[in-house]
């Protein structure tokens, strides 16, 4: 099989380009990586692994630095110079739909979509579908990503605790008072982070007003989209957790990642975290803790649909071999390696044929039903950060109340837009 890949990979010509230039004629000698991963991470042994072949398939020197999360962030000032040091940048769809393609410097990849995937059939706009491929494309209509992983959110717990998971907030709360009348503390929660204190405002919100109602919120520059009543209903909810008792004591405090090492000791029920959760605790979970999780349950009859973010690659529009990068991107998305993606970086393939790895299953399962979050979120600058996080804390933390939350958003958020001028 190697061998016939191989070969037809050999008989498509790599064209050469100087800064994206378009020109052809010379074989590509190399091929420059810029990765979010760091070595040793299960992520960056699949990579690693990929481009070893490619180079076997092509010829093509592949030179990869594992810049880690900062990627993205270093390499962006290198867009306004004469030659940039990729050809190839990965990060979230957030980095290279917003900032990259926004600062202009992401080559469209509307023609990798279009080509089929290597040694198969499909297109690689047909094995990413249509959702990803939207999350994939920036709000000036440039495709500047081509995804090969998902993340999501879920409420993790033990399997071997419960047996059923509920469909409904009521249900969840029932469940929640069981353990709290057991004397545990049902719910791990890192308060230090001030973003996973706002997920339970922005999931009830989502719910009772839709994601364009939630979106809605933050850029209203007069700020009375916040005192709508479905707003408060959303604030009591968390209020309602707030006051109910069911985090651990000294969560608001407790410095990263206290709390979810002590969830995945055993010490509390239920955590509400990311499809990487399950690969951050292995090094400290509990002997035989097995990895399940549900979505976000339904708040009066709805659900809120799921968020997600992709990681992957995008080109720049100055690479000095695009068509070599072009060519990686649908070598990768082979399901040989996407199948290591599930199962030895234990994440989400874009890929609907891919399994999962059983402690993300779940989430998979319900990915795939085409669920997720659909409107387009906007980049609000420090708008979270001065505004709605500080505030999203204290109502988690029990300092301010539903009513008063909502009073003190209206006011800053007016405030803040008005800063702005």
């Amino acid at each position: 099989m190697r061998l016939r890949i191989a070969a037809s990979l050999l008989a498509l010509p790599l064209a050469a380009t100087a800064c994206g230039s378009g020109g052809s004629g010379e074989k590509a000698a190399e091929l420059r990586v810029w990765s979010m991963w760091s070595e040793g991470e299960p992520n960056q042994k699949v990579l690693a692994e990929a481009f070893k072949d490619f180079e076997k398939a092509t010829g093509v020197k592949v030179r990869v630095q594992w810049k880690g999360r900062t990627a993205m962030k270093s390499f962006l000032p290198s867009l306004n110079t004469a030659n940039v040091p990729a050809d190839l940048i990965e990060g979230n769809n957030r980095e290279l739909t917003r900032q990259f393609a926004a600062a202009k410097g992401a080559l469209d990849l509307s023609d990798v979509y279009a080509a089929t995937v290597q040694g198969e059939q499909a297109t690689v706009g047909q094995t990413v579908g249509d959702a990803y491929k939207r999350m994939a494309t920036s709000s000036q209509g440039v495709l500047a990503q081509m995804p090969y992983q998902v993340s999501t959110y879920g409420w993790f717990y033990n399997g071997k605790d419960f047996p059923t998971t509920p469909k409904t907030w009521e249900e969840f709360v029932k469940v929640l008072d069981e353990r709290k009348a057991q004397g545990r503390r049902p719910l791990g929660q890192d308060g230090s982070i001030p973003n996973y204190n706002m997920r339970y405002l922005e999931h009830f919100a989502r719910a009772i007003m839709g994601d364009e109602g939630w979106h809605a919120l933050a850029p209203d520059k007069s700020g009375q989209g916040w005192l709508k009543p479905e707003v408060l209903k959303a604030a009591q909810m968390v209020e309602a957790l707030a006051k109910g008792g069911y985090f651990p004591d000294g969560f608001n405090a407790a410095k990263f990642p206290a709390m979810q090492q002590k969830w995945a000791n055993g010490e509390s029920d239920f955590l509400y975290q990311g499809t990487y959760l399950p690969k951050e605790v292995a090094p400290y979970a509990k002997p035989g803790l097995e990895f399940r999780a549900f979505r976000f349950p339904s708040v009066e009859g709805k659900a809120p649909t799921m968020n997600v973010t992709t990681t992957g690659f995008g080109i720049p529009v100055k690479a000095a071999n695009p068509d070599a990068a072009k060519k990686f991107l649908a070598f990768f998305l082979q399901k040989k390696y996407q199948d290591k993606v599930a199962g030895v970086a234990l994440e989400m393939s874009v890929r609907k044929d891919v399994p999962a790895a059983p402690q993300v299953a779940d989430l998979k399962a319900a990915l795939d039903s085409g669920e997720i979050n659909k409107a387009d979120v906007l980049d609000m600058g420090d708008f979270n950060t001065k505004v709605l996080l500080p505030l999203s804390d204290q109502l988690l933390f029990g300092k301010i109340g539903a009513a008063d939350f909502t009073k003190q958003m209206a006011e800053q958020s007016a405030a803040y837009w008005k800063s702005k001028g």
